[in-house]
């Protein structure tokens, strides 16, 4: 066997990777090939990539989160039976109506206990909207977090998600909350590690119940964010549908949520997965 004949292997494999290497660097440069990238990581690598990117880029710390108070509250997660449904949106998300207490009326017809709705704080008033600033091409029917609360159906739930600064936000929601019944109604959803800090201040002054991890936000990995939240006394996390493939580790008490699911092939991929719930629209027939 000549010293030839060794190295070439070698040298293939070598030049196999320099080439992934550029093809990778050539598809980052456009969004297609970005979300391309992506994929290739979760359905094959388990995030590794981008998890290794976090940990050397940014400043996303979960270990060094405090647990949360014992005995989390999560009987909002039994509401109805078979999977969990939540109404994305109030249920109408993507469409001019979506953060609409109309669309709240119509999802709880359609049979939803479980609201997320989009909430800024904008000129001292807590908005159902999903983005700052003028909302043109969009329905707007009075919905703020007050007129929502009074109208809540009294056996239903919201689920919160703060599109502005969350503990400014935040404390505005406890304040109004302190000494009301609805209080163990509304359902804090949490996206960054400090968020854990404000939330588990609030929860010494109101009966909040148990949170939700989302990792929509996150850029660490989807099997380690399992584990944070089990450590931390949490027993809910939701994903965006295109990581799912990235979750192989399947924890006792931890229950995974899908979102967004806005047609019923998605919704058969979701639950397909093991998933113990999904964030839909009212109009999607999700099979139980």
């Amino acid at each position: 066997m000549t010293l030839n004949t060794v190295l070439r292997p070698g040298w293939r494999m070598a030049w196999s990777l320099l080439l992934l290497a550029m093809l990778s660097l050539a598809a980052a440069a456009t969004p297609a090939g970005r979300r391309w990238l992506h994929r290739v990581d979760s359905e094959w690598l388990g995030e590794r990539v981008m998890d290794t990117l976090a940990r050397v880029r940014s400043r996303e710390d979960w270990a060094a989160v405090v647990p949360l108070l014992p005995d989390q509250n999560y009987a909002w997660l039994r509401t109805g039976a078979g999977p969990v449904r939540i109404a994305h949106a109030l249920g109408e998300a993507g469409q001019p109506t979506a953060n609409t207490l109309g669309a709240m009326r119509r999802s709880y017809v359609a049979g939803f206990r479980l609201f997320e709705v989009d909430l800024v704080l904008e000129d001292g008033e807590l908005r159902c909207q999903h983005d700052p600033g003028p909302q043109t091409s969009m329905v707007r029917d009075g919905c703020s977090f007050d007129t929502l609360l009074a109208a809540l159906p009294s056996d239903a739930f919201l689920v919160l998600d703060i599109k502005t600064d969350f503990r400014m936000a935040g404390r505005r929601i406890v304040d109004r909350l302190k000494g009301t019944p609805e209080v163990q109604r509304v359902v804090f959803q949490l996206y960054h590690p400090e968020d854990f800090a404000s939330f588990s201040a609030w929860q010494k002054e109101v009966p909040l119940p148990g949170p939700i991890l989302t990792a929509y936000l996150s850029h660490r990995r989807v099997d380690y964010l399992a584990q944070q939240i089990l450590r931390l006394g949490g027993a809910v996390l939701t994903l965006p549908l295109e990581r799912a493939p990235a979750l192989s580790v399947r924890l006792d008490g931890l229950s995974v949520l899908l979102h967004p699911v806005h047609d019923a092939s998605a919704c058969a991929r979701a639950l397909a997965s093991d998933a113990q719930g999904v964030y839909l629209l009212n109009s999607v027939r999700c099979p139980p």
